[in-house]
């Protein structure tokens, strides 16, 4: 019998905490956070009426550090273990994804690419319709316009023309 407050059992014997899910993201946490640390570490923090450009970044950086120390100090109270399958088909058509923006912002325009990268991309979550992509994409292109060209003033190219 079970019962629905039951712990699950550890990790299998002979696994240990490599396969610990707390324990690798709390790793990846700490190099995040030691790479921000790291990279704002010549910027100035400015005053305490002015702040400078590095002082979000150092405040950020000493948060995450804070957050990854605790994932790897839990990672003996955890069951998760990780899941070494990897899906293949999402990955390749989010990366998919990415690299249709990229290549296409410049030739087609922000409002295309992004069309283009949503219906890419979309199918990687299992669920959605080519209409609710197209839809998805449009919502997301005439936001994008409205925050980065009207409001923000970014240059960037809407059409192809």
């Amino acid at each position: 019998m079970t019962s629905e407050g039951a712990r699950p059992p550890p990790a299998e014997a002979g696994r240990g905490w490599l396969t610990k899910t707390d324990l690798w993201a709390g790793v990846a946490t700490l190099v995040f956070a030691a790479s921000a640390l790291y990279i704002s570490a010549d910027y100035g923090l400015g005053r305490g009426g002015r702040i400078g450009p590095g002082y979000v970044p150092l405040v950020i950086g000493v948060l995450l550090f804070g957050l990854g120390f605790l994932l790897v100090a839990r990672t003996g109270r955890s069951y998760e273990t990780v899941d070494s399958d990897i899906a293949w088909r999402p990955l390749l058509l989010v990366v998919g994804g990415i690299l249709t923006f990229a290549l296409l912002l410049s030739r087609a325009g922000l409002l295309v690419a992004i069309i283009a990268t949503v219906v890419v991309a979309g199918p990687a979550a299992y669920g959605n319709t080519l209409l609710s992509l197209v839809i998805s994409g449009a919502l997301l292109s005439a936001f994008s316009w409205t925050l980065f060209v009207y409001f923000l003033k970014i240059a960037i190219p809407v059409w192809w023309y």
